[in-house]
Formats: structure tokens, sequence, C-alpha cells
């Protein structure tokens, strides 16, 4: 009972406000806070709990089920970050249950803010934990600062919480972000400046999801001085090529409300307010014909983008038209790269066309596969798709020696430790400055190295081994494991942190036994390989009936053997390795589509059955066809121009290669 002793009077002022008594000290929307959370939430005003902390299995549901507002926040929380991380501060969004499901914070004090439940799954709805930012945010619909003893349990005393609610283009409060400071000075005042930047990060997540929300509509920026409409305007509106309102920050919401009737504005939050405004003409809002919006996109001086709301207010406001159409979902709108992961695969087109929506957003992927199924291919692809100029970096941290890893990774000061080189070492994560850095087998990561990297992708700077002065990196990260991150989060070998910050997105790529493509892949490798090896039908029904339990790796170093051992010939079934053959004899073929690249037309089909003779006639009628150019006939026979002149040279030839004499090639 002594601690409950020593607050009481922080008990008793919430009992006195809760009966009806002012306090001049706290803000209205705290004090409503306290009433609720003793009226509403039945609440004891003596407790000293703190938040609750979910189950990882919760948490994985609230993380998926919140997908969108992870990616929409996630590059405007590192900027915000990247600003105050010397502060002392937590950032947390939260969902619109109060559930944290992203952090951002000072790893040395990962202790304190364990203890304070500033963690990814801490839960802060205010009926749970009483009056917070967050809580109280969510109930209101407006930013907070909730100080120190603003709280109502007393285990959060020593806290600050700044909270901004986001709301989607639709005016629905869909999270909360957050800005706490474990120990913050005892003045509020202190708190804001913090605010003002808070809200100015939540502005421009709402503006950057509405322009990538609204790509085919017209995009409305205001703002009340003309020169900050292209750098950072207040609001902003989707208006569709019918001129009606399809979208707005929520800025905008507020904006436009005071165009309405009156009974429209005694509104708790924006959500019944927006229902009035979204799919209102353009017209019924502004004193301005829809059909002018291209004017307002050419303006440029001050008098000329001012427009008039029907309210009688008058903004500044630039037109912005729609960047892109729709895509339709088809591998042909995919970028080249992305396009030649599969041949037709269903599984691989949903991940290409997923994949081709973040290659240049600052979203973090994890490639979820058995080992050898190409992980790194499509990290690859992914990296060339997108816009990047940097390098491609890939890192396999479970080859590297756990003593080098650091110094690899994060490189080292000229003779920083012995044996080191003179001039130092620069590191392969800033030898991916300005481009991709695939980080293969995550999962054997030791923790040590964990923490570090942590560090890496939340300050996006490098310390290297030795050095005083951190080094800024430009990097886009690709992760991937064929181990169950999930599973070694829960037991201890994965950080938590690094996990979330690392899985923005995960993309599962099929095993071979699993792909409809397998045909289209046996081929598209085999292209690929020195010598070209072609499979029988024979041959091939036993490939497609093998489960290749070594996935692509496997595939490539059979089409290196078949290309090493028969010379350019036919591939038959005794050609094959006998673990192969004795698994896939008598079994038939699994059945497949056989699809091009393009989804449209069948792939090129299995050799039939042949000898020497069917052969040199067919590579005769093919050179007469191609009017004796070498490179034409490669093509026509899917083959390298290699392949071809041993073929010229196993039928006698030879002697006609050298002087270019194919008028003799009836001789064959």
């Amino acid at each position: 009972m002594g601690r409950l002793n020593n607050n009481q009077p922080h008990t008793l002022e919430i009992m006195r406000v809760a009966e009806g008594q002012k306090s001049p000290q706290r803000d209205e929307d705290v004090q409503a806070s306290w009433r609720r959370c003793l009226y509403d939430h039945q609440l004891d005003p003596t407790r000293y709990e703190g938040a609750r902390i979910l189950t990882q299995q919760e948490l994985r549901h609230h993380r998926q089920a919140s997908e969108e507002l992870l990616c929409m926040a996630r590059y405007g929380m590192e900027d915000l970050y990247r600003r105050v991380n010397a502060m002392g501060y937590i950032l947390l969004l939260t969902n619109a249950q109060g559930v944290a499901i992203d952090t951002i914070g000072d790893q040395d004090l990962d202790r304190e803010l364990r203890h304070a439940g500033l963690i990814a799954g801490s839960e802060w709805h205010e009926s749970h934990v009483g009056t917070n930012g967050v809580g109280a945010c969510l109930m209101t619909g407006r930013e907070i600062i909730v100080h120190r003893t603003d709280h109502f349990d007393m285990a959060l005393t020593p806290l600050s919480c700044t909270a901004v609610p986001i709301h989607d283009t639709k005016g629905t409060l869909i999270g909360v972000l957050d800005l706490s400071h474990l120990q913050a000075p005892q003045d509020k005042m202190s708190q804001a400046l913090t605010l003002e930047v808070m809200k100015s990060c939540v502005r421009r997540i709402e503006m950057a999801n509405l322009v990538q929300t609204h790509r085919q509509d017209w995009i409305l920026r205001l703002h009340p001085t003309a020169e900050f409409l292209d750098v950072d305007p207040m609001a902003a509106i989707a208006i569709g090529t019918d001129g009606r309102i399809r979208g707005m920050t929520h800025n905008a919401h507020k904006l436009l409300a005071r165009s309405l009737p009156d009974q429209f504005h005694n509104t708790q939050n924006g959500a019944t307010i927006t229902g009035q405004l979204i799919g209102r003409t353009f017209s019924d809002l502004f004193a301005y014909d829809p059909e002018d919006l291209p004017k307002l996109s050419r303006s440029r001086g001050n008098g000329d983008g001012m427009i008039e709301l029907q309210s009688g207010e008058f903004t500044f406001a630039r037109a912005v038209p729609p960047v892109a159409a729709i895509k339709r979902r088809v591998i042909n709108a995919l970028p080249a790269p992305l396009q030649n992961i599969h041949g037709g695969d269903p599984a691989l087109q949903k991940l290409a066309e997923q994949a081709a929506k973040l290659v240049d957003r600052q979203i973090s992927i994890i490639l979820r596969g058995e080992t050898g199924t190409g992980k790194e291919f499509i990290a690859h692809a992914m990296h060339k798709a997108s816009q990047r100029r940097g390098p491609f970096i890939a890192i396999n941290c479970a080859a590297l020696p756990e003593s080098l890893i650091e110094s690899e990774l994060f490189g080292y000061t000229a003779n920083a430790f012995t044996g080191a080189n003179g001039k130092g070492k620069k590191g392969l994560i800033r030898e991916a400055h300005g481009g991709t850095l695939f980080l293969d087998e995550i999962g054997d990561m030791p923790l040590a190295m964990q923490a570090r990297l942590l560090r890496v992708l939340s300050e996006r700077e490098v310390m290297p081994v030795g050095g005083s002065r951190a080094e800024p990196v430009d990097i886009r990260v690709i992760s991937a494991s064929h181990r169950d991150l999930p599973q070694l989060v829960a037991r201890g070998e994965f950080r938590q942190d690094l996990y979330y910050r690392l899985n923005g997105l995960t993309l599962d790529i099929p095993a071979v036994r699993n792909r409809a493509d397998m045909q289209w892949l046996i081929e598209h490798i085999a292209r690929k390989t020195d010598g070209s090896p072609t499979f029988s039908v024979e041959a091939m029904n036993i490939l497609l009936a093998h489960d290749w339990p070594g996935n692509v790796r496997e595939i490539v170093n059979l089409c290196a053997l078949c290309a090493a051992l028969c010379d350019g010939a036919v591939i038959t079934p005794d050609d094959l390795p006998p673990e192969i053959v004795d698994k896939g004899q008598g079994q038939p073929a699994k059945p497949r589509p056989l699809l091009a690249a393009n989804g449209n037309h069948p792939a090129r089909h299995v050799v039939p059955p042949t000898n020497d003779h069917n052969e040199a006639a067919r590579l005769r009628t093919l050179i007469m066809a191609c009017d004796g150019n070498i490179s034409a006939v490669a093509r026509q026979a899917n083959v390298n121009r290699s392949t071809i002149y041993r073929r010229l040279q196993r039928f006698g030839l030879g002697h006609l290669i050298k002087q270019n004499r194919f008028s003799d090639v009836n001789r064959i």
C-alpha cells in the first residue's frame, strides 16, 4: 500500500475531476478521459499495471490485418525518427484497436522500453490501460499530448506521449502515430513542438497514401500559402474523371466540412462528415468548374492558383493530373525482369505482381522458400526492375564465419585490429549504397550481429569496426530464409524487432515440385546452360515425374552434367543420372500447363526421338531455310551457335564451315 499512499494526490485529483470539478492544470481531453476510465471502463484509479503485452500469435494477426497501414506509414516513421533519434524518444505505430504493430527506438534503451511496455505487441486502448496518448487519440479522433501525471495508470506517469491519428482516404481512423519519452521534462509545453512535428509527419503520410491510392484521379493540393503548394501541401483531394470526390486527406475533411450544412458539424470524428463528402461533385464544395482543373495544373503565380470554396473561404490550389491508369493484372504489364522469373506458374505470377508494386517503395521484403528455389534470382530480378542504380550485393549469412561477419558486413577502419588491411575495408553494406542489399539465410545471422544490423536499418548509417563516425547508407533490403523466422523469434533465436523491421511483406516461393511451369523451367535452364542440352520426350517425362528435392539448383546441376556428357546430342533416358531414372521411370509425368513467359502461347515442344539421319536432314532443312546463316540456324533450333558447329563437324562438314560453302549442304 506504500506505493498507493505515495500517489494519493494523483488518485484524489482523478476522483475530484470525475465528480465534476475542473483541474486547471489538465487539458479538457485528459479530464474527459479520466471520467471515461472511471464510469465507462470501470478502471481502478489506484492501478499500477501498465500496458498488456499480446502473444506473438495475437501480434501476428494484428500485423497481417494492418498490412496496408504498415506499408503506408513505414517510410514516414523512419524519416521522423531520424530527426529525433538523439532525444530519447520511442516511436510507436498502433492500429485502430490500440495495438502497437511497429516501433522504432534506441536499442540501447531496450530494457527500459520493455519495462515501460513501449514495444511491438503492447495494447494501449483506453478501456484497458486508462488515459494515455494512443487511447485518448482513438476515443476522440484528435491529436493529444498526455504528459506524465496526465496518465490514469500510475505505472505510466514517468512517460510523455504525443499521439496523432492516421486516417485513410475515406476518412476512417485506421491507426495512431505516437512519440513517447521515458523521462520527459516536467513542463508539458516542452512537447508542443513535438506535436507539430508529429502532425506534419502524419500529414505527409496521408498525402503519400492519397497519391498512391488514387493514381488514376486528379489530385488537388491545397495550402493557405501559394509557395508551399508543391513542397508541403496542407491538404489534398482526389477527384475522379467524372468530377466527383473520390478521397481526401484528413485536413481536407476539416476544410471541406465547413461547406456542409450545420447539421453535419456536430460529429465526434471525421467519419460521418466524410460520408457526406465522398461522392459529392466537385462543384458542390468549390465555386469552380471541374473542367477547368487543367488550368490549375499550369498556374504558377500567386493569384492564378487561388480557388473559392462554397463556404466563401479562399485557398491556393494546384491540380496534379492522373499519373497512371490502373494496370491490368497480366504478365505483360510487369517489368521485364519480373516477367522472366516464371513461365506461367500462378503462385509465381502473383508473387511477381506483388513485387512489381513494391520495387520502388521503401518496404522491406522477406523471400521465404526451400533451399534452392531461386530466392537470390528473384531478389536480383526485383533489383533490376526497380529504379535503383546502385549495385546488387548478396550476402549469405550462413556462409560467413562468425569471426568475420562483423568486418565483412560493416567494414573497418585502417589498422582497426591485428591483421586488418592498412587501408581499411568498406564492408558489404556500404558497397550496396544506392542499390539493393540481399541478406540470404538471414535466420542464421548471430544475435550480436542482428542488433548491429537493426541499428543500420533504423538509422540508415553504418559504423565501421574501429570507427568513430557513422557513414550514411541508402539501401533497399531484401531478406531470404528457408527457416521459420516467427518460430526463431518465439525461441529467442532471432530478434523480434529486427524481424518486424525486415518483414514489410513476406513472399512465398513455391518448391519446384509444386510449380505448374516445370517443363518451362527445365527448358529455360537448359537454354542458359553452356551447350544447351535438349531432352527427348521420354527423358522429359522422367524429369517431370521427378520431385526435385534440390529444387532449381538440382536442375542446374543436371543440365550442366547432360551438356558435358552428351556434347550436343539429344538427351535420352539412358543419359540421365540413375537416381532420377529410378524414381521417374514407370511413373506418368505430372500434368502441367505448358505456358511461355507471356502466359499466352505454348512453350517450346520437347524434341522427339531421333537418330543421326533424321537430325542431319532437319539441320540441312534449317540451313537452307536460313540461307546458310549460322546465327539464324541457332535461333531457329533454340541452341547456341557452338552446338550447331559441333553438329556440322559430327556430320563431316567442317571443311565447308571454314570455306563458308553452304551450297554443298545437300551432301548431308
